[in-house]
């Protein structure tokens, strides 16, 4: 379950921004229960949250809004959207944000690094087959496989996401050579286009923006699920994280976060077309549009062997030198 909006329009950020971010207000108390320190106090507690856009999260994020699972912990999200998932943990780490919400990548590379990245929730797991997006190319480029993207010009939003190390480790996998693969950075919405004119051979590409570029160049193709073809089923594919520091300093609030965010993964896993509806607007699409994509499990809990496949393929393909400690990173 990957569908990443990375590359968006003003208009969808400003849209982003007016559903999930909010002002300081005054909070309702959780009935039949106690306030928490914010409620009792009369203010919401802020979290300022970088968004690596996306369907299903923004769309999570939209229904602890509206069920009114935050303001019942005392919580308000200034949310930022951003273009990638690096830029979100250098602005965690920087303490400029106190949750990034991304995939497993950039925060387990960072972590790898020695920054002090760590984990608020899991959010999701790899999904099946063509639920993780796909890598687009030409019809008539000749490329069938995997192992035919050797020593092509793959497109994808950043040189270090996912896709730009599920991509080359497919190639190795079917018997290619990875090692002379150009990673090319491009918003999300450039790439199909690129793809089409030949400016790139190749583009790594997440939902909507996979299907709108199958829909508008017919001469496209899609040649499969790099993330799917490298790492299994459930392993973990998408969390919110935040910095140590921040850790020590809100540890109640983000505890509260971590509440209020698995009360609205419950509800959303009943209800996937409200997610759907509800993450939409983001996506610049229709409720109905957004029906038709495919929407995974939520789930907060993840373990170190969930997330040692993509730990392994980071050494690998030498990522990082030493793995990463998990033991550290994990609640």
């Amino acid at each position: 379950m990957i569908r990443n909006l990375g590359a968006m329009t003003v208009a969808g950020l400003m849209t982003l921004m007016a559903l999930t971010g909010c002002t300081t207000g005054t909070a309702v108390p959780t009935q039949g229960g106690a306030s928490t320190p914010g409620q009792a106090s009369g203010t919401l507690t802020k979290l300022n949250v970088a968004v690596v856009p996306s369907l299903d999260t923004n769309g999570l994020l939209e229904i602890a809004r509206t069920k009114r699972y935050l303001a019942d912990a005392g919580l308000e999200l200034n949310v930022v959207p951003l273009d990638s998932g690096p830029n979100a943990i250098t602005g965690v780490v920087a303490g400029q944000y106190d949750i990034a919400a991304t995939a497993y990548a950039p925060p387990l590379l960072a972590l790898g690094q020695g920054a002090p990245v760590r984990l608020v929730s899991n959010t999701g797991s790899v999904g099946a087959d063509g639920t993780n997006g796909g890598v687009l190319v030409r019809a008539d480029s000749g490329v069938s496989s995997w192992r035919d993207l050797a020593g092509k010009k793959v497109a994808t939003n950043a040189p270090r996401s996912l896709l730009s190390l599920t991509v080359p480790a497919a190639v190795q996998k079917d018997g290619g050579d990875p090692s002379g693969i150009q990673i090319v950075p491009l918003p999300f919405n450039q790439i199909p286009k690129a793809v089409e004119s030949g400016q790139v051979d190749a583009g790594a590409i997440l939902e909507p923006f996979l299907t709108d570029g199958l829909t508008q160049y017919p001469s496209l193709k899609n040649l499969g699920d790099s993330t799917h073809a490298v790492l299994p089923e459930g392993s973990g594919a998408g969390a919110f994280v935040t910095s140590q520091a921040t850790k020590e300093k809100k540890a109640a609030e983000l505890a509260r976060f971590k509440d209020a965010i698995t009360k609205a993964m419950d509800y959303g896993n009943a209800h996937p077309d409200e997610v759907r509806a509800a993450g939409a607007p983001q996506a610049g699409l229709s409720a109905e549009q957004a029906k038709k994509l495919p929407l995974g499990t939520f789930t907060s809990k993840v373990t170190a062997q969930d997330l040692q496949p993509l730990v392994d393929l980071m050494v690998e393909h030498k990522w990082v030198t030493t793995a990463p400690d998990l033991s550290v990173f994990l609640p």
